[in-house]
């Protein structure tokens, strides 16, 4: 087993039971403070982060946990579908002190021998059709950063306000 992939399969084994690194905990706490807000905007509404809201996993094969936030589990008591759109749902990838953003549909992560990939469900659109045909991306993290063959300006880290 190469280094990258024993770190990971280590990990895997130990269940990620680290805390995040305090950079990438407090963009997290960033991250949900922020739709809470956006929650309590609508009509004094209550978000709730259940379970799978953020999952801690090894993304770029170091060994140490990076967390996914996917906002299409986050709920607000005064509006159905206040972090969803027709097109999706915000999922961010925090590395470090570093937020990468898509419009997802819903994701799976896939290891592809010492590769984990993300695999990005994507509103049609995204892929040169129309926004009710399926479409994917799959994105992995290579020297510093999230490689795809999306357009270069699709998924590269944001900031959070």
């Amino acid at each position: 087993m190469r280094p990258a992939a024993a770190l990971r399969a280590l990990g895997l084994a130990a269940g990620l039971l680290a805390p995040l690194p305090g950079a990438a905990q407090d963009l997290v706490d960033r991250l949900l403070a922020k739709a809470s807000a956006a929650c309590a905007y609508l009509d004094g509404g209550e978000m709730t982060a259940p379970e799978g809201t953020v999952t801690r996993v090894d993304l770029t094969g170091d060994g140490v946990a990076e967390a996914l936030v996917d906002e299409s589990r986050l709920r607000c008591s005064t509006a159905a579908s206040a972090y969803c759109g027709s097109g999706g749902c915000a999922l961010h990838a925090v590395v470090g002190d570093r937020v990468t953003s898509w419009q997802a549909t819903g994701w799976r992560l896939i290891d592809w021998g010492e590769d984990r990939i993300l695999l990005i469900g994507r509103d049609g659109g995204w892929c040169g059709g129309i926004g009710a045909e399926r479409c994917y991306e799959a994105v992995v993290w290579s020297d510093g950063r999230f490689l795809s063959v999306a357009p270069p300006d699709a998924g590269q880290p944001g900031q959070i306000p």
